[in-house]
């Protein structure tokens, strides 16, 4: 067992490399159901334990039919026996005014009302039950949406200690297991356990040793069928979880490398990695739904069984009107309790698989809970694309694009030097400013820590005078980025370069204003789709240069006042690169820019370079200033004959 179970339940481990069910000790069906309910808002809990209340409730009725059918028997036989009614059914006949009627319409009022209810209370559970389903789906999409939403907030050195594959399924399959398979599978737990209960007492005041011998009975059966099948189910339950993360994952790897593992023969070994995952998770599936059959089988064996023992006992030891009632009782008691018994054990079986396969989720909402998430409370208004769309219409008339950064430290998890120490500069509105350094010196760090993306632990950044976040959450659009990397989705250059915006909000006044700065606009003219011309997915039909002008595109829709670029030009050609210079050079003055570049050709011209060793600052001033501060820098300068 991991060294994750010793600690803390919302204590989240910081060296997180992985999620795998292994990692969790199971924290039993109780806590598991605390750990779900508590991912609700405090309104819908009260909503949840309502509907619960109501769906026990009905258990009620079937009291009333069960002991009706009980009455229809003793009646019945009543009328051929010597007997008479038993004093139970004679009492009761006469408090409801019914003593006068005879046999045969006695017989029929009582089985007609018997039916009546039970059908009645059938209807009522089927009708609750997709009402408590409806919720519980509903809840689930909150709840998604909720941890989705703290999650993408989260600065992205917290962000990336998950896998694309564990939060897709924490975020996914996890919270569904969390909502609608745990919770719905505790109120139905409960409401069979109520039933029971009423049951069992009437039948107990009834016939005491009777109904301890038949709770004995299937007690024996249910128990041991638990012990046999709970083990199986708890290990069916973890190859399912880690088979679905690890599906996504090696998905996920054979796409990203495709072209390596061609070129290196090594897609067999992908495919044999994926069909041992895809197998494992068939026969754990199928041992699953082989599982949830096997109660229905054991438990109608054993009321046949039960009905047939009792029946003979009852007519060898008592009369007939005594034994017929009996009988009849405890056969309609038995077609209640075994099927709500079958779905006992379903839901005890679905609630197994539940909890361990929610645990990534508990884990992921404990984690968020640690940083500040309170999911009792409804979540802060999100951004729309309305708002987006009418800052860019607007411009930014308040936005200041002045950046200070102020003593800026930070250190990575388990890193032994910090990645940035002490960092100060300011950069004026309209200013170019180039961030060089050797590879490792904390340039794309310095660059995600005023994008907002990094939190430091020391110092502070703000631009317009507020925090990078709080100036993002001001004014979308008035701060772009453009990586090393871009990554395109799947869909028309339209919805990449607007990226995330409806059709009806883009502007394609815009778009072509983009694509023109970074040189793209050209290839698309001479498409007969122009906009509309799909990129594929990841952008796989344009080449590198392609897919980083359409990056470069995509930060200038939005005519941004502040523009971060971290090695955006290193895929270009020469000539490219050196028009999207010139493009940045006529946006000097209107717009203020923060590049990271390995090519020093690329920042000559800068306003201000600041130059990073180890994380530190070591100079500061123009391409000439810093030169004669760093020997390095100006032999780099010297061999490119700059």
């Amino acid at each position: 067992m991991s060294g994750r179970s010793e600690r803390l339940p919302n204590e989240p481990d910081n060296s997180h490399n992985g999620l795998s069910v292994a990692d969790f000790e199971n924290p039993g069906v109780f806590t598991s159901i605390r750990q779900a309910v508590e991912l609700l808002p405090r309104e819908k809990r009260k909503l949840l334990f309502l509907a619960a209340a109501i769906q026990v409730s009905l258990g009620l009725l079937d009291l009333i039919g069960i002991a009706l059918v009980g009455l229809v028997a003793a009646v019945a036989v009543s009328g051929i026996s010597l007997t008479g009614l038993p004093s139970w059914a004679e009492n009761l006949l006469d408090k409801f005014g019914l003593a006068d009627l005879t046999v045969s319409q006695l017989t029929v009022l009582i089985a007609v009302s018997a039916v009546l209810i039970l059908i009645l209370k059938t209807v009522l559970s089927a009708l609750m039950s997709r009402r408590v389903i409806r919720f519980l789906a509903n809840r689930q999409r909150d709840v998604s949406v909720r941890l989705a939403q703290e999650f993408l907030t989260r600065p992205l050195v917290d962000v990336q200690r998950w896998t694309t594959s564990e939060a897709v399924y924490a975020l996914g399959s996890g919270v569904g297991a969390a909502t609608v398979s745990l919770l719905g599978s505790g109120i139905t737990i409960a409401s069979e356990v109520f039933l029971f209960a009423i049951v069992g007492i009437t039948l107990f005041f009834y016939d005491p040793i009777l109904t301890i011998t038949a709770m004995g009975f299937f007690g024996i059966v249910v128990i041991g069928l638990g012990r046999l099948l709970n083990r199986w189910t708890q290990r069916n339950a973890q190859i399912i979880t880690d088979s679905s993360i690890s599906t996504l994952t090696a998905v996920s790897e054979a796409l990203s490398t495709y072209r390596e593992t061609t070129v290196l023969n090594r897609r067999d070994l992908y495919i044999g990695r994926y069909e041992r995952i895809v197998g494992n998770y068939a026969t754990a599936t199928a041992n699953s739904a082989y599982i949830m059959e096997i109660p229905k089988y054991v438990l109608e064996a054993a009321l046949y069984l039960g009905v047939l023992l009792l029946g003979v006992i009852q007519f060898l030891t008592k009369d007939w009107t005594a034994a017929a009632a009996t009988t009849a009782l405890f056969l309609a008691a038995g077609s209640r309790v075994v099927p709500a018994l079958l779905r006992l054990q379903g839901a005890a079986i679905t609630i197994r698989n539940a909890s361990v396969q929610a645990q990534p989720t508990f884990f992921l909402a404990a984690y968020l809970r640690s940083k500040g998430m309170d999911s009792s409370v409804p979540a802060a208004d999100r951004m729309t694309a309305d708002k987006v769309h009418a800052h860019i219409a607007n411009g930014y008339p308040d936005f200041d694009a002045t950046v200070i950064v102020t003593d800026v430290s930070m250190t990575y998890t388990d890193a032994l030097a910090p990645a940035l120490q002490d960092a100060n500069f300011t950069v004026h509105t309209g200013q170019s400013v180039a961030l060089v350094g050797s590879t490792g010196a904390g340039k794309s760090t310095l660059a995600d820590v005023v994008l907002g993306v990094m939190e430091p632990q020391y110092g502070f950044v703000t631009i317009s005078g507020v925090s990078p976040r709080e100036a993002i959450d001001r004014w979308p659009g008035a701060i772009a980025y453009v990586p090393q990397a871009v990554a395109l989705v799947e869909g028309t250059v339209r919805e990449n370069v607007a990226l995330g915006l409806p059709r009806e909000l883009i502007d394609d006044v815009l778009v072509w204003e983009a694509l023109h700065r970074a040189h793209l606009a050209d290839f698309l003219t001479q498409s007969r789709e122009g906009l509309e011309t799909k990129i594929g997915e990841r952008g796989f039909r344009l080449s590198g240069g392609q897919r980083q002008r359409l990056g470069i595109a995509r930060a200038l829709y939005t005519r941004p006042k502040l523009l971060v670029l971290d090695e955006a030009t290193s895929a270009l050609d020469a000539e490219t690169e050196q028009s999207i210079v010139q493009t940045l050079d006529e946006l000097e003055g209107e717009v203020t820019t923060i590049t990271v570049a390995h090519r020093l050709a690329t920042v000559r011209r800068a306003d201000q370079l600041i130059y990073l060793e180890g994380g530190r600052i070591i100079a500061q001033g123009s391409f000439a200033e810093v030169r004669n501060e760093v020997p390095d820098f100006d032999r780099q300068a010297a061999l490119l004959g700059l």
